[in-house]
């Protein structure tokens, strides 16, 4: 989970802290963390309930339901998130492949925490205990990152560079950068599928190593410039239909992409993010 989180908010796992059945005040707790999320595992059709505070310096680049989306989709299981309405059984499901539709979630009686989703307004394809399933990110488990692997052997060959430090957040950045720009030449394996919000996430990735071109140390410089350009070859070598680009009022020339295999159109609008 915290390796999930670290890679939504843009942060390295050192910079999250995650409070298990242990409970919340359990010692040795980094209070101070810009990422603090409790996790409790409940009973019934839910696997575990989350409640995710940021740092006061931390702005999250998603709403509720942005976030929802990309939590699914980097961990592999459903999630379930509360509706505006103010009715405490009004919930949104969301799967990894970015399907949204309303549930209904009462808590069950008897001491135990425990939830029982009682109707689905559609049908999802996954079992509604795949909430227990364990996280994993899915991209990092299946697309192999060349480039990024002999950056990483000439910047930092000991894996020594560690939470926000300038070498660790640039392997970070050019990681997440090269899974998505591989995934896309790979025809979005192996499901064929991408949903939109988390596909915004990574452009912002882009962003976020633009910057970080100017931060590592200036021998490491040019290899990093080499290494990220090798992977914009890649998209730039990607085809095009010219329309449907995602709106940016300032952004690099990856926000203007319009690939010809939409992957978040695949359902006729049921996917999205939400």
């Amino acid at each position: 989970m915290a390796a999930v989180l670290a890679d939504v908010f843009g942060v390295s796992v050192d910079e999250v802290d995650v409070a298990g059945d242990e409970g919340i005040d359990r010692p040795g707790r980094r209070w101070t963390a810009p990422v603090l999320c409790d996790r409790l595992t409940v009973g019934g059709d839910l696997g575990a309930w989350l409640e995710i505070q940021l740092g006061e310096h931390l702005v999250p680049a998603l709403d509720t339901a942005g976030l929802a989306a990309v939590l699914a989709w980097r961990s592999g299981t459903v999630v379930f998130r509360e509706a505006a309405e103010n009715v405490p059984s009004a919930y949104w499901l969301v799967t990894p492949e970015g399907e949204v539709t309303r549930v209904r979630v009462t808590p069950s009686d008897g001491p135990d925490v425990a939830f029982t989703v009682d109707a689905v307004e559609a049908p999802v394809p996954v079992a509604l205990r795949a909430c227990r399933a364990a996280a994993r990110d899915l991209r990092g488990g299946h697309v192999p990152t060349p480039t990024t692997d002999a950056w990483t052997a000439v910047a930092d060959p000991e894996r020594r560079a560690r939470g926000g430090d300038p070498v660790n957040r640039a392997r970070e950045r050019l990681l997440l950068w090269e899974r998505l720009v591989r995934r896309m030449a790979g025809g979005w394996a192996p499901t064929g599928r991408n949903p939109e919000e988390p596909y915004r996430v990574d452009l912002r990735t882009r962003d976020a190593l633009e910057a970080r071109l100017a931060t590592v140390p200036a021998e490491l410089r040019e290899s990093l410039s080499r290494a990220t350009g090798e992977l914009d070859a890649l998209l730039r070598a990607h085809p095009e239909d010219g329309g449907g680009e995602l709106p940016r009022p300032v952004g690099g020339w990856w926000w203007r992409r319009a690939p010809v295999q939409v992957p978040w159109r695949w359902a006729d609008g049921a996917g999205g993010s939400g």
